[in-house]
C-alpha cells in the first residue's frame, strides 16, 4: 500500500488516501468523489511533475510515484456531459435525487439494523438498563413479530435548498453556445430568494436572468463572489441557511459508517418484503427534469449496443493479473448495467407501454426492442415447444437457457460469445431480455440461414460448420457430452459434440455466437417414463438432467476406473500415481477422492510405480438420447441404444444414490438442515437434485420419534405448498392488467394464509376499473374474482401433484406455518406489503390488539429500559422515534386488503459471471495456511479482497462473502479483533445487498456474535444473536436443529456475564429443544446433560448437577463405548460432583446439628437438604459471603479443560465435534 499525497486547489488543500500500487488513476478519481472533503469536484484531472495522467493507468506504471508521492487535482473545463453529472451530484449531496430505479429497487431498500443494535447495548454496558443483558426478557414460546424486521426509521433527511432544477430559458441559443454556455439553472433557497445560474464551460455564475427576463450575463455585486468552478460552493456563497444545513448533514453522515452510506456500483439494494410507505414527496418541479440530466437532451445517453460493448470486453487481453482484474471488472460492471437496463424495460412491456415489433401477433408471440435489448415473452407463443408442453416447457426451457448461458460465461471459453441474458419474472409474465445478434433481423444475401451448427427449422435440417467444432468441443469436455450422431428429416446423419438444440450462429460481425442452450445436458428420462404419461402427467417433456449430477456420476465412474487400474497395476506388481496432465502439458495431483486401495501407499517398498493419468478416462453420455433421434442404419441403432442406457444410469442415479447421499448426510449431521426456501433449493442444486423430485424426497424421508429429519420433511412440503402456490398465483396474474393485480394477489393470498380468519373471502374490484375493461373485446377475465377459497386450495393441490408428485392432505391449508409462507411467496412473486402484524387465525377475545401509539418489541431489537426519569413507556430511545402502528380493536373480515400490497418488484435472474481471479487467491490463501505459510497466506487473503472490491466494487453481496470467509479464517488464526471486523463488514453488506432477513445475513450475524464474544464484548454478542433469533423466528419458525447450538451459545456467553441462572434456564430450552429433535439418547443430549450439569453447579444446585451428569455419562457410555474421551470425562465429573455433594451433605448436617444442640433443639434429618448448600468446593463459611463471591468461587470449580476452552471450542464441543 501506498500513501499519497493529493494536492487541491481550495480548502482543505490537501489531501492524503491510501492506495494500491496497482489501482489504477481512475480509482482514485473514484476515492476522491467520495470523500466528504472533495464532494465538491466532479470534472478535474491528475497531474503529477507537470504531466497530466492517463486514468486507466496503474500506479506502479508511473516512473517516480512512490510512497509518499504528491499528486496536484486541476480542475478542468466542464462540457455538457460533465456538467449534468455535476449538476446530478449536488442534488444527490442535497437530498433533492429521487429515488434511483425506483421501478425496480423498490421500497425500504438498503436498510441496515447493525448500527441500532450497537447503540442499544450501551444502556447494558454503563448498567442504566432496567434489564442485565439483551436476553433478559427474550420469550422463546412468543410468536414472531413482523413489525421487527425492519430497523427503527431514520430522522428525515434535512433540507439545504427548496428547488435546484433547469429553468425554462434551456437550452442555449447557438451564439450562446459558442461562448460556452451549457445550461441554465433557476435555485430557490431557504430564504425564499430565486437565483438564475449560467453553467458554462469555466463554471457556474449568477445571473441577471429572471422569471420574466432572458439576461444570462453575469450578476455583479460589491465584495460578493458570484462564481465558482462548483456549483456546491456557489450555493455556499449564495444561501448562509444551504451552507449551515449541509454542514450539519456531513456531519451527521461523519458519524455513520460508510458502508452504510455508500451506493453500490454493480449490485441493486435488497428490498425487503414488508415495507413503510414511501414518504411523501416534498414539492420540487426539477425531480420531473432528472431523466433529461441523465440522459441528455436527445436521450442519447442511455442507448448502448450492449453486443459489442460485451464482445469486445470479452475480447480483451488476460495475460497477466492486472488485465485480468481489468477485463473482470469491466464485464462485471457491464452485465449490471444491462440487468438494470433488461429489468426496466420488462416492466414498462409488462404494463403494456413499449410497442410491439409484431403487433398483429398474439401478446405471448409478440417481441420487443427497447434501449437496445431485445425483449420476447418466455411462452410458447409461435408453437415452438407444442410437443414437449407448450407455455410450461416454454418456460422451462428459458429458465434452462439461462442457466446454460451462465454456464459458458464462467467457463470463458475463447472464440464463443454468450449473449447478455436476464430473465424477469413480473406480475405473473416471464419476460426474456437478450442483447441482439448483429444481423438477425436481416437473412445474409446468399439467402443461407445465420444459424451454421446445430438444428434449423424444427430441426428439419442439421448444420454443421467445422469452424465452430473446435470451440463447442471445449463446452461438450466440461459438461461430459460426446460427439455423437443425429439425423435430419431425411435420415441424413451429421455429427455434433452438443445437443441438437444447442445452435452456433456467424453473426454479420464475424463473431461466433451460441444460442439455445437449454439442453445442455440429457434428458431425466426416468423421471419422465414414471410420470410423463401418468394419469395426472408431468406438465413438459423438457425435464433434463442437471450438470451437478452428472458431474457427480463421472467422479464415481472415475473412482471405479482408478479402482480398477490400481487392482490390475497391484496384480502386476506395480504401485499406482495418480496424476491429472493439464493443458499445458503439466502433470499435477489429482484432486479427485482417493479410492482405498490408493491411499495405502508402503515408503521402504521397492516396487515399481506406474502413472495412472486421469486425463486418459473417457467417458461421455449423449445428449441427444430420448430426444425424438431416429437413427437408420443397424449400427447407428446399436450405438444409440448403448448411449440410451448410459443416460438412463444417470437417471436412475438420481434416486438411487443422491437422493439417499443427500438424507444420509442430514441425518448424520454432516450436511446442516436449511433454513428456508431458498437454501433448500441451493442444496437441492449442488448435490443434482432437481426441486421436481420434492415428492420423492418427502417420501424418502423416514418422520420418526427425534428424527434429525423431520425438520427437513417440514420444509420439503413447505416449499412444494410454496411453488405450487407460485404457479397458480401467476396463472391468474398473467393476464391481467397491471391495475388489477393487487385484488387478485390479495384475493389468493387471503384464501391460503387468511383461510382460517375467513374461510370464504371475497374481493371487491374498484367497479371504474371493472367498467373500463368491460366492454372491450379480448379483455382481461375477472373470473379470479368468483374462485372461492377452497378452489383456489383445489388447484394449488392439483399442481403439487402434477409438478412434484405429492399429495396433500385434505386439510393442508390448517396446516401451513402462514409468516414463513407468506415471506417466501412474497419474495418469490416480488410483492412488497404494508409493515404491519397481521391476522393469520382468529383472535381470542384477550388477544384483540387495542388501539395504541407504540409498538411491542417483543423478542426484536434489544431496546434497553433506562433507569432515568420518566416512565420510559413513552420515551425515545437510542435517539429513534418508536413509530406507531394503528391497529383496529376488532379483528378485519380478512388478513389482506388491497392497500395493504405497496409495491411489485421485478424477480430478476442475471447470466453474470462469477470473479475467477478473486476465487483463485482466496483458494490459494486458504491451501498456503493449511501448509503451515500463515504469512502468505494472510496476504493473499488480502489480496482476495482487494480484488473482490475492485473487481464487483465495495458493496456488493460476493464482497459481503469474502468478508465472511476472512472472518471465520482469521478467527481459526486466533487473530481475534481482525476476525470482529471482517464480520461486522459482511453483515453489514449483506443487510444492505443480500437482505435483512436472508438466511445468509442471520448465520453472519450469529458468526459476528461469536466473534465479539471471544474478544470479550458479550453484552454485544448476545445483542446481535437476540435480533437473529428474532428474525430466525420470521425465516423458519419453530423447532429447526441449528437453534439448539445457538440457544446454548447464549448461555454460555451468559455465565461469562456470571448470569447463572439465566444461564441455566437457556441450558435447559436447549436441552429440551434438542432431546425432541434428536431423541433422548442422542449424542448432542450427551453433551448438553453435560453442560447443563455446569450450569447446575453454578447455581448452587449440586444434587440436580449430580442428575444430569449421570445422564450424560450413561449415553456416552452406551453409543460411545467406555474407552471415549466423552465417557472418561463425563465420569471423572460425576465421581467428582458426587463425592463434593455428599461431603456438603455431611457438613451442611453437622452444622444443623451444632445449630440445634445449641438452641436445646434435635435437628430433624429433613432439615438437612441438599439444594440449598453451599456449591461444591466452597466451604461452608464461604458459603455465607456475598453473591459475586459465590460466583467467583463456583467459578473456580470448572477444572483447567472447561474453564480455558474459548468459545469455539466450546461451541464445537457442544455440537459433539470435540
Amino acid at each position: 500500500m501506498l500513501s499519497l499525497t493529493v494536492k487541491l486547489p481550495h480548502e482543505p488543500f490537501s489531501i492524503k488516501i491510501m492506495v494500491s500500487a496497482h489501482e489504477t488513476f481512475n480509482d482514485i478519481r473514484q476515492s476522491i468523489l467520495d470523500l466528504p472533503s472533495t464532494i465538491q469536484y466532479t470534472c478535474f484531472s491528475l497531474w503529477f511533475n507537470n504531466a497530466k495522467l492517463n486514468d486507466f493507468l496503474e500506479l506502479h506504471s508511473v516512473e517516480g510515484i512512490h510512497d509518499g508521492a504528491t499528486l496536484e487535482l486541476r480542475e478542468e473545463a466542464y462540457n455538457d456531459r460533465e456538467v449534468r453529472a455535476h449538476v446530478l451530484k449536488v442534488r444527490d449531496i442535497i437530498g433533492l435525487v429521487s429515488t434511483k430505479n425506483d421501478s425496480i429497487v423498490g421500497l425500504s431498500a438498503g436498510l441496515s439494523a447493525l448500527s441500532t443494535i450497537e447503540e442499544s447495548v450501551q444502556g447494558y454496558k454503563n448498567r442504566t438498563s432496567e434489564m442485565a443483558h439483551p436476553m433478559s426478557d427474550f420469550d422463546l414460546n412468543a410468536p414472531p413479530v413482523l413489525q421487527q424486521l425492519l430497523p427503527p426509521a431514520e430522522p428525515s433527511r434535512p433540507a439545504c435548498i427548496k428547488s435546484l432544477g433547469l429553468s425554462q430559458w434551456n437550452p442555449p441559443p447557438p451564439n450562446l453556445r459558442l461562448r460556452g454556455h451549457l445550461l441554465y439553472l433557476q435555485v430557490l433557497s431557504l430564504e425564499g430568494a430565486v437565483h438564475h445560474i449560467t453553467a458554462d464551460i469555466s463554471g457556474f455564475y449568477t445571473s441577471n436572468s429572471s422569471n420574466q427576463k432572458f439576461d444570462p450575463s453575469p450578476r455583479k455585486g460589491a465584495g460578493k463572489a458570484f462564481h465558482a468552478h462548483s456549483l456546491l460552493v456557489l450555493l455556499q456563497e449564495l444561501s448562509p441557511l444551504f451552507k449551515e444545513e449541509l454542514i450539519a448533514w456531513q456531519t451527521t453522515l461523519g458519524q455513520r459508517d460508510p458502508l452504510t452510506v455508500y451506493n453500490p456500483t454493480n449490485a441493486l439494494l435488497a428490498a425487503p418484503w414488508l415495507a413503510r410507505p414511501a414518504p411523501t414527496p416534498t414539492p420540487d418541479i426539477s425531480r420531473s427534469q432528472e431523466q433529461l440530466l441523465v440522459g441528455g437532451s436527445d436521450n442519447l445517453d442511455t442507448v448502448r449496443d450492449w453486443n459489442e460493448d460485451l464482445q469486445s470486453t470479452r475480447e480483451m487481453p488476460r495475460s497477466n493479473i492486472q488485465e485480468r482484474i481489468l477485463r473482470e471488472r469491466l464485464l462485471n460492471k457491464l452485465y449490471y448495467d444491462f440487468t438494470e437496463a433488461a429489468a426496466k424495460g420488462a416492466v414498462l412491456i409488462a404494463r403494456d407501454e413499449v410497442p410491439a415489433l409484431n403487433p398483429n401477433e398474439a401478446w405471448d408471440a409478440q417481441i420487443f426492442l427497447y434501449n437496445g435489448i431485445f425483449f420476447s415473452y418466455g411462452a410458447d407463443g409461435i408453437g415452438t415447444f407444442a410437443k414437449e408442453g407448450g407455455d410450461p416447457a416454454a418456460r422451462y426451457a428459458v429458465g434452462k437457457d439461462l442457466a446454460g448461458v451462465r454456464f459458458v460465461n464462467q467457463l470463458d471459453v475463447d472464440g464463443i460469445c454468450p449473449l447478455c441474458t436476464v430473465i424477469v419474472d413480473y406480475c405473473g409474465r416471464r419476460i426474456v431480455a437478450q442483447s441482439p445478434v448483429p444481423g438477425i433481423f436481416r437473412q445474409r444475401e446468399d439467402g443461407s440461414n445465420q444459424i451454421v451448427y446445430g438444428g434449423v427449422d424444427s430441426r428439419d435440417v442439421i448444420a454443421n460448420d467445422p469452424s465452430f467444432e473446435p470451440i463447442f468441443e471445449k463446452i461438450a469436455e466440461s459438461l461430459h457430452l460426446k460427439r455423437h450422431t443425429v439425423w435430419d428429416k431425411d435420415g441424413k446423419p451429421t455429427e455434433l459434440v452438443t445437443s441438437v438444440e444447442t445452435k452456433g450462429l456467424e453473426g454479420t460481425d464475424g463473431r461466433k455466437y451460441i444460442l439455445d442452450m437449454y439442453r445442455i445436458t440429457p434428458l431425466d428420462i426416468e423421471f419422465l417414463d414414471e410420470f410423463g404419461e401418468a394419469t395426472v402427467a408431468y406438465p413438459h417433456k423438457m425435464a433434463v438432467l442437471r450438470p451437478e449430477a452428472v458431474e457427480e456420476w463421472w467422479k464415481d465412474q472415475v473412482r471405479a476406473w482408478i479402482a480398477e487400474e490400481s487392482e490390475k497395476l497391484k496384480s502386476e506388481g506395480k504401485e499406482a500415481k495418480i496424476v491429472y496432465k493439464t493443458e499445458n502439458g503439466s502433470q499435477t495431483n489429482e484432486a479427485t477422492e482417493p479410492t482405498p486401495e490408493t491411499e495405502k501407499t508402503d515408503e521402504n517398498s521397492a516396487a515399481p510405480t506406474e502413472t495412472i493419468e486421469i486425463s486418459g478416462f473417457k467417458y461421455a453420455l449423449n445428449p441427444d438420447a430420448f430426444a425424438g433421434q431416429v437413427p437408420v442404419t443397424e449400427e447407428d441403432k446399436a450405438a444409440y441404444a448403448s448411449d440410451a442406457a448410459e443416460v438412463r444410469k444417470v437417471s436412475k442415479y438420481i434416486t438411487e444414490t443422491l437422493i439417499p447421499n443427500l438424507l444420509a448426510d442430514l441425518q448424520s449431521g454432516s450436511v446442516s438442515v436449511p433454513l428456508d426456501s431458498s437454501q433448500v433449493t441451493k442444496l437441492l442444486h449442488k448435490r443434482g437434485i432437481n426441486m421436481r423430485y420434492l415428492g420423492k424426497l418427502v417420501a424418502a424421508v423416514t418422520e420418526s420419534a427425534g428424527d434429525r429429519l423431520a425438520s427437513f420433511k417440514t420444509l420439503l412440503v413447505h416449499e412444494i405448498i410454496l411453488r405450487a402456490s407460485k404457479y397458480v398465483i401467476n396463472g391468474i396474474l398473467k393476464p391481467l392488467p397491471v391495475g388489477i393485480v393487487p385484488f387478485a394477489a390479495v384475493h389468493v393470498f387471503n384464501s391460503i394464509l387468511g383461510s382460517k380468519l375467513n374461510a370464504d373471502p371475497t374481493i371487491e374490484i374498484d367497479a371504474q376499473l371493472v367498467s373500463l375493461y368491460a366492454d372491450q373485446t379480448g379483455g382481461p377475465d375477472f373470473g379470479f374474482a368468483n374462485l372461492s377459497a377452497a378452489e383456489i386450495q383445489e388447484l394449488i393441490a392439483d399442481e403439487a401433484l402434477k409438478r412434484f408428485r405429492y399429495t396433500l392432505p385434505e386439510r393442508w391449508v390448517h396446516e401451513i406455518r402462514p409468516v414463513q409462507l407468506f415471506r417466501e411467496m412474497s419474495i418469490k412473486l416480488g410483492f412488497q406489503w404494508r409493515m404491519k402484524n397481521y391476522l393469520f387465525e382468529k383472535p381470542l377475545a384477550d388477544d384483540i390488539p387495542e388501539d395504541t401509539d407504540e409498538v411491542k418489541h417483543v423478542n426484536g431489537m434489544p431496546y434497553p429500559k433506562t433507569n432515568g426519569k420518566g416512565s420510559g413507556k413513552h420515551k425515545k430511545q437510542n435517539g429513534h422515534k418508536r413509530e406507531a402502528f394503528p391497529v383496529a380493536p376488532t379483528p378485519p373480515a380478512t388478513t389482506f386488503v388491497a392497500d395493504d400490497l405497496l409495491n411489485i418488484l421485478p424477480v430478476i435472474k442475471d447470466s453474470a459471471m462469477k470473479s475467477q481471479l478473486a476465487e483463485e487467491a482466496v483458494e490459494a490463501g486458504r491451501i498456503s495456511i493449511m501448509q503451515g505459510q500463515k504469512e502468505l497466506g494472510v496476504e493473499l487473503l488480502l489480496e482476495s479482497l482487494s480484488l473482490h472490491e475492485q473487481v464487483y466494487g465495495i458493496i456488493h453481496p460476493e464482497v459481503a462473502r469474502t468478508y465472511s470467509q476472512l472472518s471465520m479464517i482469521y478467527s481459526g488464526l486466533d487473530d481475534k479483533p481482525a476476525a470482529a471486523d471482517f464480520a461486522r463488514k459482511a453483515v453489514l453488506i449483506a443487510e444492505r445487498t443480500i437482505g435483512l432477513d436472508s438466511c445468509e445475513t442471520v448465520l453472519m450475524y450469529l458468526s459476528l456474535a461469536l466473534c465479539e464474544h471471544s474478544n470479550g464484548n458479550s453484552y454485544l454478542a448476545l445483542a446481535y444473536i437476540r435480533h437473529a433469533f428474532s428474525i430466525w423466528q420470521i425465516i423458519t419458525g419453530e423447532g429447526h436443529p441449528d437453534t439448539v447450538t445457538t440457544m446454548n451459545n447464549v448461555a454460555v456467553m451468559l455465565q461469562s456475564l456470571q448470569e447463572y441462572h439465566d444461564s441455566r434456564q437457556w441450558f435447559e430450552a436447549s436441552l429440551a429443544l434438542c432431546r425432541s429433535i434428536f431423541g433422548d439418547h442422542s449424542i448432542n443430549a450427551a453433551t448438553l446433560y453435560f453442560q447443563l450439569a455446569q450450569a447446575l453447579v453454578l447455581t448452587q444446585d449440586s444434587h440436580g448437577a449430580v442428575k444430569k451428569m449421570r445422564d450424560a455419562y450413561t449415553i456416552f457410555l452406551n453409543e460411545l463405548g467406555p474407552d471415549d474421551k466423552n465417557t472418561k470425562e463425563s465420569e471423572g465429573w460425576l465421581e467428582q460432583l458426587t463425592q463434593s455433594a455428599v461431603h456438603h451433605a455431611r457438613q451442611a448436617k453437622e452444622v444443623q446439628n451444632r445449630k440445634a444442640r445449641k438452641l436445646g433443639v434435635v435437628a430433624g434429618a429433613s432439615r438437612a437438604t441438599v439444594g440449598g448448600t453451599a456449591s461444591i468446593g466452597i466451604s461452608v463459611a464461604s458459603a455465607t459471603a456475598t453473591s459475586s463471591s459465590e460466583k467467583k468461587g463456583a467459578s473456580q470449580i470448572l477444572p483447567s479443560s472447561i474453564n480455558t476452552k474459548s468459545i469455539e471450542e466450546l461451541v464445537k464441543y457442544i455440537g459433539g465435534n470435540n
